[in-house]
């Protein structure tokens, strides 16, 4: 079915399609029973106006939205330092806003959408349900999400390969000749750690280690949980317990080195420890943290790209639709292409907190078997 357009909603209105555009705009020079009468014609027949063709009545800004969780998150100044690569060439600018307490991302797009600055979004994406989003992107407006950690949805987006981190992370753990290797895990309803603990499964099944539940532990992302299911690691019998532990993140690692301090464990000689991000603070800790690296500056570059693509589009679109509209044509609805989704590679960094498995534990023959 052919989407209604301005003129569509003129027609049904027995009013000018300049009328109808001034309601939407909210414009005072409509009168309070014109306004109702044109916004019930709206409601009735489910006319969703097109962003597009709004803004271009608006005139076009150069301005891009940008929603983090938080200005502290770790990853935020990297991804800015990227998506700002990108839009100082173009002359874009770009406005922030944080989510940090917000439960979902509704009010946050009627602020957005009110103020008519943004002609995109770029979302750094965290717990919020992803629907309104979706909803903005198919009414029009370009959204494109950055290092999102829950399911995948209808829109473009660009991430990390969390598994073929976890891949690279467990493949140096395992050439340093450890097979009891724990995992402390994230929030394992995100996405990347769900990725993440599949890369540390397979990786011990593809070297012939059939892997023991005893050594995975929640963590999500929990300092102190962290700390207390690590100790439970470290009070296992010297023979079973893990010489090596590739935690879900950063934070994590640190969690679980300072546990291994406090059972009397030395790190890397005792027990090795591996991250994931490589975010600032991993190589001053003392010993530095190896970890997998999220290439948090070019996923900024590789949205910015991303999104300024479709701004580029949607200005067109609105040019066609305007052309089409003024001439009498009827505006037939388009097919949107599959989202772009891409999954940017990780890198190890070697550093200090990991090594070879202690020679006082011999190899057990690929005995990490799975406990009944």
């Amino acid at each position: 079915m052919a989407k209604l357009t301005i003129r569509d909603i003129a027609a049904l209105s027995g009013l000018s399609k300049s009328t109808v555009s001034l309601v939407l705009n909210n414009s005072p020079k409509v009168d309070p029973a014109t306004r109702r009468h044109v916004l019930a014609v709206i409601r009735r027949h489910n006319y969703v106006p097109s962003f597009a063709a709004t803004a271009l009545a608006k005139g076009s800004t150069r301005l891009i939205g940008m929603i983090v969780p938080g200005l502290s998150w770790h990853m935020v100044a990297s991804i800015n330092i990227g998506v700002a690569a990108v839009t100082e060439r173009t002359g874009f600018d770009i406005i922030l806003y944080t989510a940090t307490n917000d439960r979902d991302y509704g009010p946050l797009i009627d602020r957005i959408l009110t103020s008519s600055m943004s002609s995109g979004l770029l979302v750094v994406s965290h717990e919020q349900p992803l629907e309104p989003l979706v909803q903005l992107h198919q009414d029009g407006m370009p959204v494109v999400l950055v290092n999102t950690i829950g399911s995948e949805v209808a829109l473009p987006s660009v991430t990390a390969d969390n598994y073929e981190g976890a891949l690279t992370a467990m493949d140096h753990l395992l050439q340093l000749g450890h097979e009891r290797i724990a995992c402390m895990q994230g929030r394992m309803e995100y996405r990347c750690c769900q990725d993440r603990y599949r890369g540390y499964l397979d990786a011990l099944r593809s070297a012939g280690i059939q892997p023991d539940p005893e050594l995975t532990k929640p963590g999500d992302f929990v300092p102190d949980q962290i700390k207390a299911r690590s100790r439970e690691l470290f009070a296992m019998p010297a023979d079973e317990r893990p010489t090596a532990v590739f935690a879900h993140s950063d934070v994590t690692a640190y969690a679980v080195m300072t546990a291994a301090s406090e059972a009397g464990l030395r790190v890397p000689e005792d027990v090795s420890v591996i991250g994931f991000d490589d975010i600032e603070s991993a190589a001053q800790i003392r010993p530095p943290l190896t970890t997998i690296q999220q290439p948090f500056v070019e996923m900024g570059k590789r949205a910015a790209d991303l999104l300024l693509t479709a701004i580029r589009a949607n200005d067109e679109n609105a040019n066609h639709e305007n052309a089409n509209e003024n001439s009498g044509e009827l505006n037939r609805e388009r097919v949107s292409p599959d989202p772009v989704r891409l999954s940017m590679p990780t890198s190890l960094i070697v550093r200090a907190s990991c090594g070879p498995v202690p020679v006082t534990r011999s190899r057990r023959g690929r005995s990490q078997t799975t406990k009944a």
